[in-house]
C-alpha cells in the first residue's frame, strides 16, 4: 500500500506543477499579446514620425556607405590576391627550374665519376703495400 500512496502522491504532485506551469505560460503569453496589441494602438505624434524617418534615412546611407568602403577593400584585396598569386608562381618556376639544373649538373658530375677511377683509393692501395714490403 504505501507503494501505490507513493505513485498517487508523485502523480499529484507533478500534475499540479505541470498545470500551474501551463496557467502562468499562457497568462504571460496573453499580457504579451496584450502589450503589443497596445503598442500598435499608439499613435506617434508627427515631428515624432518624421524625427525616425530621418533617423533611419541617416541610418540607411551610413550603412551604405560603409558598405561601399567594405566593396572597394575587398575589391583592393582581390587585386593584391592576384597579384601575390602570380608572383607565388614565378616563384614556383623559378625553383623547378633551379632543380632542374642542379639535376642535371648532378647527373653529369655523376657520370664523369663513373668513366674513371678515384684518385685517392688508389693512392691509399699504394700506400699499403709499400709498408707490408718494408716489414720483411
Amino acid at each position: 500500500m504505501n507503494r501505490t500512496k507513493g505513485i498517487l502522491a508523485a502523480g499529484t504532485l507533478t500534475g499540479v506543477i505541470l498545470i500551474t506551469v501551463l496557467v502562468l505560460g499562457l497568462g504571460n503569453l496573453k499580457a504579451q499579446t496584450t502589450d503589443a496589441q497596445s503598442a500598435t494602438n499608439m499613435v506617434l505624434p508627427p515631428a515624432t514620425a518624421v524625427t525616425t524617418d530621418q533617423a533611419s534615412a541617416q541610418d540607411l546611407q551610413s550603412l551604405q556607405a560603409y558598405n561601399q568602403q567594405l566593396e572597394a577593400a575587398l575589391q583592393i584585396m582581390q587585386e593584391r590576391e592576384a597579384v601575390y598569386q602570380a608572383q607565388i608562381e614565378q616563384a614556383n618556376q623559378t625553383v623547378l627550374q633551379l632543380q632542374d639544373q642542379l639535376n642535371t649538373q648532378i647527373q653529369s658530375q655523376s657520370a664523369v665519376t663513373i668513366g674513371r677511377p678515384a684518385v685517392s683509393s688508389f693512392s691509399e692501395h699504394e700506400e699499403h703495400e709499400g709498408f707490408e714490403h718494408d716489414d720483411d
